[in-house]
């Protein structure tokens, strides 16, 4: 044990913590108060967030809009909309942070015991751990291939194993890349037991979280790992976007492409045929993606920002009056 614990007395410390925290006194009058001096409260202040005492929480937490998300729902013809808007308190635009939050709640009201989830990576997806409470315990499987990052970021397999932990369940991540640079090396690490083993149980999935890609340098987690020529060669051949790697035209009709066969992890099929499939997107550029990607049959629930869900109703020609919106139009 820390020896400063050792030494410190227990009802000082929570005394302290409640003075400076909830009373709000400072750290001079709480010295004044107790006869010892700043640099024994600060300690003891410090010692209290250490210990789990004192949790300090910074957040501003988002509205959501059910009046846009019931328009969206009907307008797409899904099972349902999530659409997060301003923060309460600031009235900030919706953050990546928020969504995720957004996409934690679903997921609680969704899993039921028992059920296994299938969880690709993402900007927003990454804050997923942060977020998730009262997740019932199943097995967690890391749809496609591992990215990582240096840092204090967190890849696929961080992502697998910390939302598996805080929901009692066992984790399944595999170390394999997202993207190989052909298809039998593609194939020969897909017949690896581990991975194997993984892509086994992806084709058996109750819930799949993804997100959706732009077919852009910053919209896609496949886009920047392709040579230029290839990841152009790709546009060119109709591509506006992809969900895990499977990729999709404007018209949500999948792209005939050798990259298909190079990626490791859910096809596109095996996608559409998961009963509950949670798509996150953020950011307005991406709202003719989200399209294709709904066309596709790869989205039951979507998770958006309101910037987005306006833009995808003005481009298809719905009128976005609603609260807080104004009438707008949106191009893609």
């Amino acid at each position: 044990m820390d020896r400063r614990r050792q030494q410190a007395d227990p009802e000082l410390v929570l005394r302290v913590a409640k003075a400076h925290y909830v009373a709000d006194r400072s750290m001079v009058q709480i010295s004044e108060h107790e006869g010892i001096s700043r640099f024994q409260v600060a300690r003891l202040l410090n010692l209290a967030r250490e210990s789990g005492i004192v949790e300090v929480r910074v957040h501003d937490e988002a509205d959501e809009n059910p009046e846009l998300a019931e328009r969206l729902t009907a307008a797409l013809g899904i099972s349902r909309c999530i659409v997060v808007g301003r923060s309460r308190a600031l009235g900030m635009m919706p953050t990546q942070d928020s969504v995720a939050g957004a996409v934690a709640r679903e997921l609680s009201r969704t899993v039921r015991p028992g059920q296994r989830i299938g969880l690709t990576w993402s900007r927003v997806i990454e804050k997923l751990p942060e977020h998730v409470k009262d997740l019932a315990p199943g097995d967690v499987v890391q749809l496609a291939g591992a990215l990582s990052f240096d840092g204090d970021r967190l890849g696929s397999v961080e992502v697998i194993r910390q939302v598996a932990r805080a929901s009692g369940g066992i984790a399944y991540p595999f170390y394999a890349p997202l993207w190989v640079g052909d298809a039998r090396t593609a194939e020969s690490l897909s017949a690896q037991p581990e991975i194997a083993r993984c892509l086994e149980l992806i084709a058996d999935l109750d819930v799949a979280v993804v997100s959706v890609g732009h077919w852009s340098e910053r919209g896609s987690a496949v886009y920047p790992l392709l040579p230029p020529e290839l990841a152009e060669e790709v546009r060119g051949e109709g591509c506006i976007g992809e969900v895990s790697g499977r990729l999709v035209d404007r018209d949500g009709i999948s792209i005939d492409s050798r990259l298909d066969d190079q990626i490791i992890g859910i096809t596109a099929e095996q996608l559409r045929h998961v009963p509950e499939r949670i798509a996150t997107t953020y950011g307005e550029y991406r709202a003719e993606a989200t399209l294709a990607a709904v066309r596709a049959g790869f989205i039951s629930t979507l998770v958006l920002d309101e910037p987005q869900a306006v833009r995808i109703l003005g481009a298809l020609g719905e009128s976005t009056r609603c609260r807080g919106l104004g009438d707008a139009h949106a191009a893609p």
